[in-house]
Formats: structure tokens, C-alpha cells, sequence
């Protein structure tokens, strides 16, 4: 399968797409065995291209042995967008697409989107707020954002799956704050309807990465109140098992990880 938006079928024009990736100069963000992002430009504008190489039968069958389900290439990511580009999240802009191979462990594919430029993770944006608190409108409104993100990803069948604040990104020049992007799909988990223990996996995960921004008991019960808003099965009154079990994790998790950053 390949995708090509009209702006880069010159960068292409009818070369293999994984030559011209493997050849193309930008700034390496991240490289591991298998993966490798990449910012690059292209007519004045700014992309990220992620590049899986096959990731080999050992890695499938360790994952498939842990229960858990691997990561073979870019087709999460890109059936992810595609989903969330039919709600009101926001997120990455495709441009290029493209998977090739039978054969799972050898199966080479990528997906280029636009950079999302003038944005600031919400890890950056936090990370003073232990010591210099930022004022109640603007705590409660980033709260609020993030927690019907995060509703709005699950309702619509997504498990993130490194639901952490630094893939939230927000939008630093728009006229309505707060404006965020969720980023990094490549992990995500799709369903028509998400088991609870993915649910909490995730928010368990966000609720780690946020442990030493000074959040409040209120604040937590902030983050409650709206995740449940559009999903009335995640009430705390009705559900406090379920949110028990979100800090429970988490809680393991920091013990096992130690702070978030």
C-alpha cells in the first residue's frame, strides 16, 4: 500500500518512496533497531517521517509471550490518525503513507506527517508548576482539555498506550486556550470497544507522567469529572473501583520507574 499527498509527490516522483527515505538528510530525533524518526524540510515546510524496518521473528514472539501485542511498522499509527481524524481530536496531518512485504517480520514501512510547529509538550509546559503555581483558570482549563482528550480517544475505540504528558502538545499561538495535539500513535491499540484494563493502563500512564506537577486532590477530581462526563460508565460514584485501580498502577509505576522525567 502507498499514500501520497499532492505537496510531496515531487520529493517522490516516482522513485522508491524507501530509497529516497533512506537517503533523505534531516535531524534524527530518534533511532533504535527498528524505528527511526525523522525531521526533515521539504519547500520551505516541515515534515517528521517515521521509518520501521522489519523488527524479526525473536521481537514478535517475545511481545506475543508477554501478551502484548507488537509493534511491526507504521499501520498502527496510520489506522490510528485515520480513526481520529473522524473526531474532534487533534493530532498529526498525514501527507505519506506507505508498507510493503507479506511477511511480518521483515516488513518495511513509514508515515510522514506535518511537523506540528509553535507547540510545546505539556511535560515543558508543567514542569515549573510545582513551584510556581500558574493561575487556577489556566490549571483548570488544561485539566478539563486533557481529560476529554482522553475520553474522546477511548470512546472512540483507542488505546494510546504511551498516554504521557509530553505527547500532548500545546499550541502555542491559537485564540482559544488551551489547544492541544495528541502525538505518537505508533504503540496505539484499536477496538470497537476497549477493554477496561487498556483504559486504565493509559490513564494510569498519564496520571504517572503528572505526579510531581503539584496536582491537587481537586484537580484529580477535576480530570474524573470530565473523563466521565461523555462516558457516564466511568463516574466515580458508580466506578470507584476502576479509579482505584488508575492510581494503584500508577503508584507502581513510579515506585518501578521513579519520577516521570
Amino acid at each position: 500500500m502507498f499514500y501520497l499527498s499532492e505537496e510531496l509527490k515531487n520529493l517522490f516522483s516516482g522513485s522508491d518512496p524507501y530509497k529516497v527515505l533512506k537517503e533523505l538528510d534531516g535531524k534524527v530525533y530518534r533511532e533504535v533497531k527498528n524505528r527511526k524518526t525523522l525531521q526533515f524540510e521539504y519547500n520551505g515546510k516541515s515534515y517528521f517521517a517515521k521509518i520501521h524496518t522489519g523488527v524479526g521473528w525473536i521481537e514478535i514472539f517475545k511481545n506475543l509471550i508477554q501478551l502484548k501485542n507488537p509493534v511491526i511498522g507504521a499501520t498502527n499509527e496510520w489506522s490510528a490518525l485515520k480513526r481520529l481524524s473522524r473526531t474532534s481530536i487533534k493530532t498529526m496531518t498525514v501527507v505519506a503513507y506507505g508498507e510493503k512485504g507479506w511477511n511480518p517480520a521483515n516488513r518495511q514501512s513509514f508515515i510522514i506527517t506535518e511537523d506540528l510547529q509553535q507547540t510545546i509538550s505539556l511535560e515543558d509546559y508543567c514542569i515549573n508548576w510545582l513551584d510556581s503555581k500558574p493561575q487556577l483558570s489556566e490549571r483548570k482549563a488544561l485539566i478539563s482539555k486533557v481529560a476529554e482528550i482522553a475520553s474522546a480517544l477511548h470512546s472512540s475505540g483507542i488505546c494510546h498506550r504511551d498516554l504521557y504528558l509530553c505527547h500532548f502538545l500545546l499550541h502555542k499561538k491559537e485564540p482559544k486556550f488551551p489547544q492541544i495535539s495528541v502525538i505518537d500513535l505508533h504503540r496505539a491499540l484499536i477496538r470497537g470497544q476497549l477493554p477496561k484494563r487498556w483504559i486504565i493502563k493509559d490513564i494510569a500512564g498519564l496520571y504517572y507522567s503528572a505526579m510531581n506537577i503539584g496536582l491537587t486532590s481537586r484537580d484529580i477530581q477535576r480530570f474524573i469529572w470530565q473523563y466521565s462526563k461523555s462516558n457516564k460508565n466511568f463516574a466515580f460514584r458508580e466506578n470507584g473501583k476502576f479509579w482505584m485501580r488508575v492510581k494503584e498502577k500508577a503508584v507502581r509505576m513510579h515506585k518501578k520507574l521513579g519520577p516521570a522525567r
